[in-house]
């Protein structure tokens, strides 16, 4: 029997003190947190790596149990992780570039591994079966025709969206109830938490 699948979204992630508590209050649940590998997918010219790897040390991860994307000896080292952070940016490019490094297809399989996904603003969004949606928050420069998201859920989730302003927005686009099975959101000051 595989470990349960997990999923933890939030509209805010680990450059935030919010999302930092957020997150935190979740993964305290995880006694043996201090001997658990994060990988943390971000993009350099971001220049927050000290930020992020300072908020995984302040929610018990070992320095040396967590790795940037770029920093890993092998790809394949996603497949041994126990957490995947995806965080903010925009949700066309950070899709763009998962799939550029093959990202997205090894974070599908460590997520059906038993691997827990946190998903942060664009890193929610991605996870879930369309990124379409997020045409309402981010500009699509990098031209992306392909909207499929990673699949780690069988719907499509709105960070940053009440369920008040979720229902607003399914009423004005009744064909994402045809479309989706499942339509979530996580709004600006809370946590969603997704397991099977």
């Amino acid at each position: 029997m595989g470990k349960q699948k997990k999923l933890i979204f939030t509209s805010y992630g680990l450059t935030s003190s919010l999302g930092r508590q957020l997150i935190g209050e979740e993964l305290a649940k995880d006694k043996d947190l201090n001997s658990k590998k994060i990988f943390i997918f971000h993009e350099p010219y971001y220049s927050i790596e000290r930020m992020l790897i300072g908020a995984c040390i302040s929610l018990g991860f070992e320095e040396n149990n967590i790795i940037i994307s770029g920093r890993q000896k092998s790809d394949k080292d996603l497949l041994n992780m126990d957490y995947i952070y995806v965080g903010e940016g925009n949700t066309f490019e950070i899709l763009f570039l998962l799939r550029e490094r093959g990202f997205d297809k090894l974070i599908a399989e460590a997520f059906e591994s038993g691997c827990t996904y946190i998903g942060a603003s664009a890193g929610a969004i991605i996870s879930g079966v369309n990124v379409k949606e997020a045409l309402v928050m981010d500009r699509n420069f990098v031209r992306m025709s392909d909207f499929q998201g990673l699949g780690l859920f069988n719907g499509i989730i709105m960070p940053h969206y009440t369920e008040k302003e979720l229902e607003e927005y399914i009423m004005d686009k009744p064909d994402l109830k045809i479309r989706y099975e499942t339509i979530l959101s996580v709004a600006n000051d809370q946590i969603l938490v997704l397991e099977e």
